[in-house]
């Protein structure tokens, strides 16, 4: 899942009693004012420009800053139309993604006097939503429709259960059956994912095991990803602030809550961050490193949950020692007086074969949108990008949307596929046709008389970069036929799933341009965090 924008809002939660002796200003709004003077796109309804705007709103907020608070209103408000509309939604695609824009309308809805009718329809819109999301058998949400079916993530909980419980908190605080739904989320979550050794939790879990990745007993993914688990500490903390506490459910999530936080505590390095790859016996691992984005959320978690007594005070010192050095390692001041943010992985994703390989090559991002000279897999993929491809439509590309619907594998990335791949694909899906599709942006074929797993295997084993493969159908599967010679090879750059229905709060389906640039969002984090400290909001 994208990241680069979460450092802003984290620091927005801690306050100025832990900022570095030399700061001038507060972190929070100095981190607001930096990304301000970066060269931005327009917001749009992206999960990541709204955990963005909802950092520079609580900078804004704590220290009483009108002109951050207002730049992020008229964000938020460019989003919705004066009926209500949310621009860009499509209320029959379904993607929890999409779903957490919801908690900035509802924001602004609450603190402006809750006079503002088209956010209260805009979150009536994303709430009935939930009421017909797809879900898995056990009545879990699916992560998205129709690309990961009967899958579960961490990244998910956060992305819908915290406006679910914000929006039910405000409307139906009476609604028991909505507040055990919200509850079984995270008891899915706990069941299949949970590490009851570590108590970590792995990214996420198949309920149908048929994911390449899926353990085929428990359908659980391999490994624990950092964000993911940071993405999930998050919304165990924020859904606490309004869950009843008089509800069974309240006991399980504070339960959820304590024993990942000693598990975050037992995993935190001695340099006080987290690793990429947490799970044994990868921390240290060669390719492995300390990641910024979650160790800025968890450092966030700790600090809100010590606040408001979800968790022991002794965290605290766990948080400080995270805290000191996200400024000496990640904190980058720049000539000018701004501030960026570095060591923040791009993305991280179930869309692929989940391994450890996956995870270590995809790239880090920089506010600064240098070329990452530290990662020569991805530098070297750049260089060689095939010319039919541009960057802008690659960038947008999804690559899980497949021109067949039997057992395949493909190659895509965001800068195109190196020429050199195509002669790697060629020799590894022996006697299949190899296709573009995408725009040009990645090349398939289908799994013909091998496994997934083996042609997974034989790319990587070629040169391909881990964090470009992706396929579908489980480790064992193997294609039933041969490609459609008919079918269109470019045309996979639609949402499938996606209808032109309309309803109240919906506006026509559209991909819209990607808002809050991903070369620069790594500031994110560290506006929530240097808020976390004293009043939190």
């Amino acid at each position: 899942m994208h990241f680069q924008s979460i450092t802003l809002a984290l620091l927005a939660c801690s306050s100025t009693a832990f900022a570095a002796p030399t700061a001038s200003q507060p972190y929070s709004t100095w981190m607001a004012t930096s990304f301000q003077s970066k060269s931005q796109s327009k917001i749009d309804r992206h999960y990541v420009a709204n955990v963005l705007y909802e950092g520079i709103q609580k900078a804004a907020t704590l220290h009483q800053n009108a002109s951050l608070l207002s730049y992020a209103s008229k964000a938020i408000s460019s989003l919705v139309v004066a009926n209500g509309t949310l621009l860009g939604w499509d209320p029959y695609y379904y993607s929890l993604d999409d779903i957490r824009v919801g908690n900035n309308i509802l924001y602004f809805w609450d603190s402006e006097g809750r006079k503002e009718k088209k956010y209260e329809i805009a979150a009536t819109a994303l709430r009935k939503q939930l009421d017909r999301y797809p879900r898995t058998p056990s009545g879990g949400f699916w992560h998205r429709d129709p690309q990961y079916k009967n899958q579960m993530w961490l990244d998910g909980i956060y992305m819908a259960e915290t406006f679910y419980a914000t929006y039910t908190s405000y409307f139906q605080p009476d609604n028991t059956t909505a507040w055990e739904d919200i509850a079984r989320q995270f008891d899915l979550i706990e069941e299949h994912c949970r590490n009851k050794t570590s108590n970590l939790l792995v990214h996420g879990y198949d309920e149908s095991k048929m994911a390449v990745w899926a353990d085929p007993v428990t359908g659980a993914s391999p490994h624990v990803w950092d964000r993911a688990v940071g993405w999930y500490f998050m919304a165990l903390v924020e859904v606490l602030q309004v869950y009843p506490k008089d509800l069974l459910g309240y006991g399980r999530l504070q339960g959820y809550a304590t024993t990942l936080a000693e598990g975050l505590k037992k995993a935190q390095d001695k340099t006080g961050g987290w690793w990429l790859v947490m799970d044994e016996p990868y921390p240290g691992m060669k390719g492995n490193y300390i990641e910024s984005s979650a160790t800025a959320m968890f450092t966030y978690a700790y600090l809100k949950g010590v606040r408001t007594g979800l968790l022991e005070e002794g965290y605290r010192d766990t948080a400080k020692k995270a805290y000191d050095l996200m400024l000496d390692k990640f904190v980058k001041h720049e000539k000018n007086g701004t501030l960026s943010w570095e060591g923040t992985v791009e993305v991280g994703s179930l869309s692929g074969n989940g391994s450890y390989e996956y995870y270590i090559g995809v790239p880090l991002s920089e506010n600064d949108g240098k070329e990452l000279s530290n990662t020569p897999t991805m530098s070297s993929v750049a260089s060689s990008a095939a010319p039919s491809a541009t960057g802008s439509t690659c960038s947008t590309a999804d690559f899980t949307q497949f021109p067949t619907t039997d057992v395949a594998c493909a190659v895509g990335g965001t800068s195109g596929v190196p020429q050199n791949y195509s002669d790697i694909l060629k020799d590894c899906c022996k006697t299949a046709p190899v296709e573009s599709f995408a725009d040009n942006c990645a090349l398939y074929c289908l799994s013909v008389d091998q496994s997934v797993a083996d042609l997974q295997k034989c790319f990587q084993d070629g040169g391909v970069n881990a964090a470009m493969i992706f396929c579908s159908g489980n480790n064992t599967a193997t294609a039933t036929g041969t490609p459609d010679s008919t079918s269109n090879p470019t045309a996979s750059g639609t949402q499938a799933g996606s209808t032109s229905a309309q309803s109240t709060g919906a506006a026509p389906a559209v991909v819209p341009t990607q808002g809050v640039s991903k070369a620069g969002l790594g500031m994110l984090v560290m506006v929530v965090v240097s808020a976390a400290f004293g009043v939190m909001l």
